[in-house]
């Protein structure tokens, strides 16, 4: 292979091992994020944010992220009830939540909530939106891996 050929592959390998360890190390690390998909928890949380949680570390008063009826929740805890189980209640609701909540379905207490972050996340959850960023990255590195050509001085030179 020509020196010209071999540079660019070696580094989308170098990028992509990168992203890759990347990848494991936040996998590895206590933390999940979650994308806000309802105004349930509106303003503490406006729609279309994301929540960083760290698994199991959470108290009451602290929004917590939850599994309930198949999907993924985001409410304050208000209260551990006397039976072991949990209630919680979302900020932009009027009353608590009506279901009984087990401990074994907590996933953590929430410790950061970027605004607009669960968009992207969204976004790149969805094959379409993943392959478009992929794409684009792929293009902007093939624009700036492109050779440049020096411009020589057009201007006429007065005798």
């Amino acid at each position: 292979m020509k020196p010209r050929v071999i540079r660019p592959v070696a580094k989308y390998l170098s990028l992509a091992a990168l992203a890759g360890i990347g990848l494991a190390v936040l996998l590895a690390l206590p933390y999940r994020i979650y994308a806000v998909h309802t105004g349930s928890m509106a303003p503490t949380f406006p729609l279309r944010s994301a929540v960083v949680v760290r698994e199991g570390v959470y108290r009451i008063g602290q929004p917590i992220s939850f599994r309930i009826h198949g999907e993924t929740v985001t409410h304050r805890l208000v209260r551990d009830n006397l039976d072991g189980t949990l209630t919680t209640k979302g900020d932009a609701n009027k009353t608590v939540d009506t279901w009984r909540l087990p401990r074994a379905n907590v996933i953590g207490g929430v410790v950061l909530a970027p605004r607009d972050v669960g968009f992207l996340l969204v976004f790149l959850r969805n094959p379409e939106g993943f392959i478009a960023v992929l794409l684009g990255i792929f293009c902007i590195m093939q624009i700036m891996a492109a050779p440049t050509s020096k411009v020589e001085n057009l201007t006429p030179s007065v005798p």
